[in-house]
């Protein structure tokens, strides 16, 4: 075995060197993939078709270009989410797969509250009025007293419901997995779905992708939100369906939205043209100081699988 290390990241140690270094000190061969953009499938089986641990992005380990990958051994993901690897064919060859769990929460908590906040206040129609040196002071809402509806309530879930519970917003999720009692002690009360859409002036997602059910937002659910209220997703793209929301936004039902991911990466679509509406670039997990630290566990995690030492609590499988 050549236990070659690949780093199929978009970037890698872009903003801190620590990352290259510890990959550096560890003494395995690795190759980094510096084209600054998302692997692309054909990029990802010439370059890593020799490696025993590729360190993972969001680009698709689905059953065909897992079978093509021959020598590997352990994917290390630089995040999270998993929902791009084919889990069932990677347990079947006896493929370990390795996550940062804890590290992105804090971020992606915080940006939630960031649109939270800024959809309340209006944020960036006021800044674009005051950049075209227009004084025109419109209706606005404080976050405290507020209903924020969680669709989700994992770790990135109870981490948001913390800092909404810190604004005096009254919280309430929607989880068929967390358990009452962890809700109740973070002041979270869990409702069925519809009562959520029906009773939320700031709708949340949170959640894991669901195979069965991909889009879990779409015109009826829209439909049931209240008027006025303002749709936040810091989840995946797929859960939402976009021309469905435009439709929402357009007719004024919905206020406002916050998305950070889309179903189709990059997004140049209808939604760009709402000023009530605020689009990153799937940055969430991108501040420096958290993707430094997610690198970091992403090595880490390469390096002690070599050496047969990865702790279980960062094994998905």
């Amino acid at each position: 075995m050549n236990n070659l290390i690949f780093v199929a990241l978009s970037t890698f140690a872009a903003e801190d060197r620590r990352p290259l270094d510890l990959l550096l000190s560890s003494g395995y061969p690795y190759k980094i993939h510096t084209t600054g953009k998302r692997i692309t499938t054909p990029e990802l089986l010439r370059d890593g078709t020799d490696a025993s641990v590729i360190l993972a992005g969001v680009e698709p380990y689905d059953y065909t270009t897992l079978l093509k990958l021959p020598a590997l051994r352990c994917i290390s993901r630089c995040g999270v989410g998993v929902d791009s690897i084919d889990l069932t064919l990677a347990k079947q060859r006896g493929l370990v797969v390795a996550n940062t769990p804890s590290i992105p929460i804090k971020a992606v908590a915080e940006l939630a509250l960031t649109m939270f906040l800024a959809l309340s206040r209006n944020i960036r129609l006021q800044a674009n009025l005051m950049k075209d040196r227009r004084w025109e002071r419109l209706s606005t809402h404080l976050l405290a007293g507020r209903t924020v509806g969680l669709i989700g309530l994992g770790r990135i879930g109870q981490r948001v419901a913390q800092l909404c519970r810190a604004f005096n917003a009254d919280v309430i999720a929607h989880d068929p997995i967390v358990n009452a009692t962890i809700a109740r002690k973070i002041g979270v009360k869990l409702v069925p779905m519809e009562k959520l859409l029906k009773e939320s002036d700031i709708v949340s997602l949170h959640a894991s992708k669901s195979t069965e059910q991909p889009v879990l937002i779409g015109s009826s659910e829209l439909e049931k939100m209240k008027r006025g209220s303002v749709l936040v997703n810091l989840a995946r793209g797929e859960m939402i369906d976009e021309s469905a929301l435009v439709a929402a936004l357009s007719s004024g039902h919905i206020a406002g939205a916050g998305l950070d991911v889309f179903s189709k990466e990059p997004y140049q679509g209808p939604l760009c043209d709402f000023e009530q509406v605020i689009l990153t670039p799937h940055s969430a997990t991108l501040p420096i100081e958290t993707r430094t630290a997610m690198e970091l566990q992403c090595v880490e995690n390469a390096i002690e699988f070599l050496k047969g030492s990865l702790p279980a609590e960062r094994r998905v499988i």
